[in-house]
């Protein structure tokens, strides 16, 4: 049966919950003036009984650690910045039962995506293929949301790895340097994660590149089997969500648009807090971050969760990865990029302190 094309999809949610170095940096607002480099982290605050968005916080209710030593909050703000979404669809053989269904809500939840936020589409089984190229175009994006849920092309197993190391390498394709980055995984959540070498060096790409990891786990009945059979202890992209400061949501294949949507609002209420960092040596290390609330404000909001990302990697702005210029035609942003797989040679290891195998 073929999906129905609804306005478009809902993968966008956005939470560059990796720290970017900016020397200026555009609010909604005002420009920070700084006349040094600042690291802007993203967070989620929600509570622990129930799961909803706390969303009252000001700049003094948090303490943020980098390797062990508090710095000092200096930019704050929760301005809603336009999202740069990167849509990994499993298309593998334990999903395909539902694959459409899948489809169908993906393009309902895009009708909540806002006029300046882009989408790129990719697919992934055993290997993964990028679909889409980050576009604004929602008739485009309803047109190949419909192609990825058909596409059987890239094998029948679920490696989950490969295809979140294509997802981090497209989301530094995004046309604006400024938006959110955020890659979305729809699975059964039955996936090979490979090595701990793979999850470390798949998970360093993650954060060099400024995306945050939220997971849609959709199981038809072969997807509940497995779970039931195996505890639930098959749980793949929390390897990747929890390091980046992302949330995983479980799901019905009816649910999908709504799950989605909420995706899409959780992440529009991230917060996003900036500080000056005590080394700006470019030296290829993980820089370790804890956020929490201050005594105060953790006893009067009560029990939470605060989501960030585990680290970063200093870099300036101009020595970022080059990125595509943004383009003023909409229907020329990508869209025309032909099909890429992605199961070529992979990029020399990236720098980290203790280099996975």
């Amino acid at each position: 049966m073929k999906p129905p094309v609804f306005p478009a999809l809902v993968i966008a949610l956005a939470c560059f919950v990796a720290p970017r170095v900016l020397a200026q940096e555009v609010s909604s607002d005002e420009v920070l003036k700084v006349n040094t480099d600042l690291v802007v982290v993203d967070a989620q605050v929600f509570t622990k009984k129930n799961r909803q968005v706390v969303g009252d916080l000001k700049r003094e209710d948090f303490e943020l650690y980098e390797d062990g030593a508090r710095r000092e909050v200096t930019y704050f703000s929760r301005d809603e910045l336009p999202l740069s979404v990167v849509l990994l669809l499993d298309v593998s053989r334990s999903v395909r039962p539902i694959i459409e269904r899948i489809g169908e809500g993906a393009l309902a939840a895009t009708g909540r995506l806002k006029p300046g936020d882009e989408v790129a589409v990719l697919v992934f089984a055993e290997r993964a293929e990028v679909v889409q190229g980050f576009t604004r175009d929602r008739h485009l994006l309803a047109d190949k949301i419909v192609e990825a849920s058909r596409d059987l092309s890239v094998g029948n197993g679920t490696f989950l790895t490969p295809g979140l190391r294509a997802a981090a390498g497209e989301t530094l394709r995004a046309s604006n340097p400024s938006s959110r980055r955020v890659v979305i995984v729809v699975t059964d959540n039955l996936a090979a994660v490979g090595g701990k070498g793979a999850v470390e060096r798949t998970t360093a790409e993650l954060l060099e590149s400024g995306a945050v990891v939220y997971g849609l786990i959709v199981r038809g009945g072969f997807g509940k089997f497995a779970n039931a059979v195996t505890l639930g202890l098959v749980n793949a992209v929390e390897n990747y969500s929890e390091p980046t400061g992302g949330e995983v949501f479980g799901a019905d294949k009816k649910e999908v648009a709504d799950k989605l949507g909420e995706v899409f609002a959780r992440l529009r209420t991230r917060y996003s807090l900036g500080f000056k960092p005590a080394d700006t040596n470019e030296d290829g290390r993980l820089r370790q971050l804890k956020l929490q609330l201050t005594p105060a404000a953790a006893a009067r909001v009560g029990k939470v969760s605060v989501v960030t990302k585990e680290g970063y990697y200093f870099r300036r702005r101009d020595s970022q990865p080059a990125r595509p210029a943004a383009q003023s035609d909409p229907k020329n942003d990508g869209s025309n990029r032909p099909r890429r797989a992605t199961d070529a040679p992979p990029p020399p290891p990236l720098p980290t302190p203790t280099p996975p195998a």
